[in-house]
């Protein structure tokens, strides 16, 4: 998938030495993957067995510049858990917006909902998620842990009939219809 120099492309085992840049970059209370290519791989082999988790890897002018990649509770429910690590957040909308249109459109999903820290370092990743159709959906209060401090989470969440609203208002390339 591409849009506009942003592209997307499955997660492999053999990617780790790509992706550490931007694992390193990440700040460790938003997102944590093993720093090292044992973990690496073994966290990305689990994960890839699960229904419906969709690692992707994020370009921007052939540059890689985050991943992305789903957990289901369960599949009933038509809902996923999004993560979503980029290096640099404020550059990621394009690419954010193309790896939600693709779980749309590959799976049934109702919803994707996330969330992220109410912390400084996580505020550019709020404002990417809002800026890519996301609604912040409420507060859970000390529910992560970013060194010795408890800070509150912020819950976003994007259903599909509204990223279809999104879509049609900032990007229309990326309707599902």
């Amino acid at each position: 998938m591409k849009l506009d120099g942003c592209s997307l492309r499955p997660l492999g085992l053999e990617d780790f030495e790509l992706v550490r840049p931007v694992l390193h970059a990440v700040p460790p209370a938003l997102f944590q993957v093993p720093q090292v290519e044992a973990g690496y791989r073994h966290f990305l082999g689990r994960l890839s067995k699960l229904p419906w988790s969709l690692p992707c890897a994020c370009f921007a002018d052939a540059r890689l510049i985050g991943l992305c990649f789903m957990q289901v509770g369960q599949l009933r429910n038509l809902s996923a858990y999004l993560v979503a690590a980029f290096a640099e957040a404020d550059e990621a909308g394009v690419a954010l917006a193309l790896y939600v249109r693709h779980a749309f459109w590959t799976y049934p999903l109702n919803k994707l909902y996330t969330h992220v820290p109410d912390h400084p370092a996580s505020r550019p990743y709020a404002a990417t998620l809002t800026n890519s159709g996301f609604q912040q959906e409420g507060k859970l209060v000390a529910h992560v842990t970013a060194g010795d401090q408890a800070h509150d989470a912020l819950l976003f969440g994007l259903l599909r009939k509204d990223f279809e609203t999104w879509s049609a208002r900032h990007e229309p390339r990326l309707l599902l219809s």
